[in-house]
C-alpha cells in the first residue's frame, strides 16, 4: 500500500494497551542511506509551575519609600518580598521505532512502545526537515520542490516525491509531479540533490512509482 507522509501528520497515536493518552503524529524520520521508515514521533507539552524570588532593587525600594512614608502600613513591599510564580512550557518529543509499530493508516497508528530522546537519531532525516526543500539536478537545475514523501508500506520506505513547482507547470499544468526517490540531503544548501538518468522520469501519478 502507498500512503502520502504529508496525511499520516496529524493521525491518532495510540498504545496498544489503550491506558496512555491518545496523542498525535507530528513527524516521520526515514534512514538516509536506504529512506526506510526509522521512527514516527509525537509531542507532549509539559506545563510546569515554579515559585522564583525576583531579586530585591534597592534603588525602587528607596523609591517606594519616599513616596509612600517611610515605617506606614501602606508602604508596598518590593522586591523579594514578592514570591513569584512562573509557569515553564517544556515540549518532550517521543519517538516510536518502526519495530514498535503494529499497524497503520491514514486515520490510525497502533504501537506496543516509544522511547523519549533529546535529540533527532543520528542517519535520519525527518519528513517536516525536507519538505518544501528544492530538487536540483546534476546541472544546477530545479527539478520542483518536495511536496510529499510517498511511503510504500510494503517495503517499508520512501519510494519517491511529491514535486511542485516545477518546469513543467508551463508546459502541463498545475498538478504536482512524482519521481522516484534519489540522490541526497544536502543540509548546508538545504536542497535534496539528485543525478538526473532515464529511470527519473516524472510520472503523473503516485501509482507510477
Amino acid at each position: 500500500m502507498k500512503l502520502s507522509a504529508e496525511k499520516l501528520i496529524g493521525i491518532k497515536a495510540q498504545h496498544d494497551t489503550a491506558e496512555l493518552t491518545e496523542h498525535r503524529i507530528d513527524d516521520i524520520l526515514f534512514n538516509m542511506y536506504d529512506h526506510r521508515l526509522c521512527y514516527f514521533t509525537f509531542s507532549v507539552e509539559n506545563n510546569s509551575y515554579q515559585h522564583e524570588e525576583m531579586p530585591a532593587d534597592q534603588h525602587m525600594e528607596t523609591v517606594v519609600a519616599a513616596t509612600s512614608g517611610i515605617g506606614t502600613q501602606n508602604t508596598p513591599l518590593t522586591g523579594s518580598a514578592y514570591p513569584e510564580t512562573n509557569q515553564n512550557y517544556k515540549k518532550e518529543t517521543y519517538y516510536i521505532p518502526w519495530h514498535r509499530v503494529k499497524e497503520f493508516n491514514e486515520d490510525r497508528l497502533l504501537f506496543a512502545g516509544n522511547e523519549q530522546q533529546r535529540d533527532e537519531p543520528i542517519e535520519c532525516y525527518s519528513f517536516q526537515a525536507i519538505k518544501d526543500l528544492p530538487v536540483i539536478d546534476q546541472d544546477g537545475e530545479k527539478i520542483g520542490k518536495i511536496n510529499d514523501l510517498i511511503v510504500d508500506t510494503d517495503r517499508q520506505q520512501v519510494i519517491g516525491f511529491s514535486l511542485s513547482e516545477g518546469f513543467w507547470k508551463s508546459l502541463f499544468g498545475h498538478s504536482d509531479k512524482f519521481m522516484p526517490v534519489s540522490g541526497n540531503l544536502d543540509w548546508k544548501n538545504q536542497e535534496w540533490k539528485i543525478e538526473r538518468t532515464s529511470d527519473l522520469l516524472l510520472k503523473d501519478s503516485s501509482d507510477e512509482l
